[in-house]
């Protein structure tokens, strides 16, 4: 036999034995052909739902169904009612959408500032059911659940409100106005609750927003102003 009939004998072999070739202990060798055969019958089934296929033992496997649910879009726009100063206004918002940018460019509500938008000066803080929140991180949709919502422009509205606004000035607490509409805001949450507070509890009350003009003093003395004119003893 010449060396070349002898090479095509070997190839035909090994094409025919090498599906069931055999390693140490008897068990099945992969080869590149057994492995490219069990990739391809995986994506064949991958590709299928709801068929019997028989395994190598005979067995009957059943392959469940695929089912692909369609989640609900966490980011469609929201339509919302907002209670602002006693009035209603139903719009539509982002999910993202936070509360002193909705009052500003949906509402036309300009007196809620915005200078940090990251929760640490408070210029922005409005009243929701008289709780004084941070409205640049407070959402929208949120708000829209009912709450009474109460911004500086509510003053026509708003006895205790109007009150503050009247006392600020006098006493000279605006300064630059960087702060003023959360200030006012956050006094008139404090004297919602307490009508007669002590100079601690002005401080107390107001501590969470920051004054760059150093005017706190001059607000110290407008609370106590707006408590007296509002029936308190301060």
């Amino acid at each position: 036999m010449s060396a070349s009939d002898e090479l095509a004998d070997q190839d035909l072999d090994s094409s025919s034995s090498e599906d069931a070739d055999l390693g140490e202990g008897g068990m099945p060798r992969v080869s590149r052909r057994t492995f490219m055969k069990a990739s391809m019958a995986g994506a064949a089934i991958v590709g299928v739902g709801g068929l019997g296929l028989k395994s190598t033992s005979g067995a009957l496997l059943q392959i469940a169904p695929q089912t692909t649910t369609s989640p609900s879009d966490a980011f469609a726009n929201r339509t919302i009612t907002l209670i602002v100063n006693g009035q209603s206004y139903t719009l539509t918002v982002e999910p993202r959408d936070m509360l002193v940018n909705v009052l500003r460019e949906n509402l036309n509500l300009i007196g809620t500032k915005r200078p940090c938008n990251r929760m640490e000066c408070g210029g922005c803080t409005v009243l929701i059911d008289n709780v004084p929140v941070y409205s640049c991180t407070y959402l929208a949709v949120r708000a829209g659940q009912g709450q009474n919502i109460l911004t500086v422009e509510g003053g026509k509205t708003d006895n205790v409100l109007n009150t503050v606004q009247q006392a600020w000035v006098p006493a000279d607490a605006s300064q630059c106005g960087y702060c003023q509409a959360g200030r006012v805001m956050a006094a008139t949450a404090l004297l919602k609750w307490n009508s007669n507070p002590t100079v601690p509890e002005i401080q107390a009350g107001l501590e969470g927003i920051l004054c760059r003009c150093g005017t706190y003093l001059n607000v110290i003395a407008a609370v106590q102003a707006a408590a007296q004119n509002l029936g308190g003893s301060q």
